[in-house]
């Protein structure tokens, strides 16, 4: 089938596919998927096949495919919606033949290059649905881009059930080829320059916070086997929250400064320095958009001194990192490898660190972790434990992540098993909450 138009991908998508790569189209794929249930609202199965018709041709990149045509080189090339409707959707009676169903979407290793990147598992009885689960591949969507895609399909469907159009006013999403179009124009390359530059100062401060430091080791596996671990934490999230309020920044510099500790501990580093994941979603259109978005922007962490002190430059120098996330990723490994030397590379200088509360993905998606497992972090029967998950193959060497309400949060540390973290990952979680309870006194 002939796409309907076709050309590069996104800054995020390569970013994407540079970090991760190993992962796309493989059998574990799936660990990556985002998968949500909304309610269907009893509507009629014709009803709800058209809702989803209008959602494909709102939002171009669930209709798109990601082939390989060259080394290492992927484009995209975007379908039309009507003809891939029938690709992208399941009927199963609802109970437990949808539950299944549900399962077995959210296990789906999506072949990126032959089929969209989304599934809908419509449960079904009478003829009305009553559920519907929605997966779909991170390589298409982002937290907050599968907040916009339920948010989406359900003004679509409530709009096919009272005669309307689906989308009358608001913004109109950007399409990622239209970013793609962007990056590569003047005002994009303008923008890249000064994203770099901003790299460069913060590469340039964290190498000489690093002088002197030497990472211990060897070079990566070549089959990396990623390690996670896990710790639902009410503690943790109260404190982190009053600390957030008492020094007047946002409540993720409290962890990332949280974590920069555990890293400096683990590692001997005098400071750190994180990748820290940003929205980077800076348009009414790419903020109206599914598309995968985030992208990191490195960001020191100081290691020493008094912990007000420290709190307010981790902030500062995430805050003004959210302007410049949209950087090629070529590029950026290049200006890293160029500044940092040796060090590139390193726990010490790449953990890539993500947080996530209901402003990005909101307050219902915020209750259970946002993959497969959805752990209910907000249930006391499974806080203040530090949980395992089975090892699998591939996922970025080194990340932290967060996913924060006011009263619980999930914090998880995965690595790659021949790094210094794997096996300090669950006392490396005891540290970040230990440090975030001392700090709230």
């Amino acid at each position: 089938m002939k796409p309907t138009r076709r050309g590069p991908l996104t800054c995020a998508q390569r970013e994407w596919f540079l970090d991760v790569g190993i992962d796309a189209d493989s059998p574990w794929s799936s660990a990556a998927n985002f998968t949500g249930v909304v309610d269907g609202a009893g509507a009629p199965v014709g009803v709800a096949l058209a809702a989803i018709g209008d959602l494909l041709d709102r939002h171009e990149g669930l209709r798109t495919l990601l082939p390989v045509t060259g080394p290492g080189v992927r484009e995209q090339h975007v379908l039309p919606a009507a003809e891939r409707l029938g690709e992208v959707v399941r009927v199963a009676p609802a109970g437990t033949e949808a539950d299944a169903a549900i399962a077995a979407a959210t296990a789906t290793a999506f072949r990126l290059g032959e089929q969209p990147p989304v599934l809908f598992v419509l449960a079904v009885a009478a003829g009305a649905v009553r559920r519907i689960g929605i997966v779909a591949d991170h390589s298409a969507v982002d937290g907050w881009g599968m907040r916009v895609l339920r948010s989406d399909f359900l003004q679509a469907l409530r709009s096919r059930m009272g005669g309307r159009a689906a989308f009358d006013g608001g913004p109109a999403p950007e399409q990622p080829l239209e970013t793609a179009e962007w990056e590569t124009s003047a005002p994009g390359l303008a923008h890249a320059e000064r994203a770099e530059a901003h790299w460069r100062r913060q590469l340039g401060a964290l190498r000489d916070g690093l002088s002197g430091w030497r990472p211990e080791g060897g070079t990566a596996a070549a089959d990396p086997v990623l390690r996670s671990r896990w710790l639902a934490s009410a503690h943790a999230a109260r404190a982190a929250q009053a600390v957030a309020t008492r020094a007047g920044v946002p409540v993720s510099a409290v962890y990332l400064t949280a974590f920069g500790s555990a890293i400096g501990l683990v590692e001997g580093s005098p400071c750190a320095g994180v990748q820290a994941l940003a929205a980077n979603r800076l348009s009414a259109g790419t903020q109206a958009s599914v598309r995968k978005a985030v992208m990191p922007v490195p960001v020191l962490v100081p290691g020493g001194g008094d912990l007000t002190a420290r709190l307010a430059a981790t902030a500062s120098n995430q805050l003004h990192g959210h302007r410049f996330a949209n950087l090629d990723p070529a590029r950026a490994a290049a200006v890293s490898a160029e500044i940092l030397g040796e060090l590139a590379g390193t726990g010490a200088a790449v953990a890539r660190f993500n947080y996530i509360d209901a402003s990005i993905v909101g307050s219902a998606a915020n209750s259970r972790s946002l993959g497969a497992e959805a752990i209910p972090f907000t249930d006391p029967a499974v806080q203040d434990r530090v949980t395992e998950q089975p090892d699998r193959p591939g996922g970025s060497r080194y990340i932290l992540s967060v996913q924060h309400r006011p009263a619980a949060a999930l914090m998880t540390i995965a690595c790659h098993l021949d790094t210094a973290w794997a096996p300090a990952a669950g006392d490396m979680l005891r540290h970040v909450e230990a440090v975030l309870v001392r700090a709230a006194g």
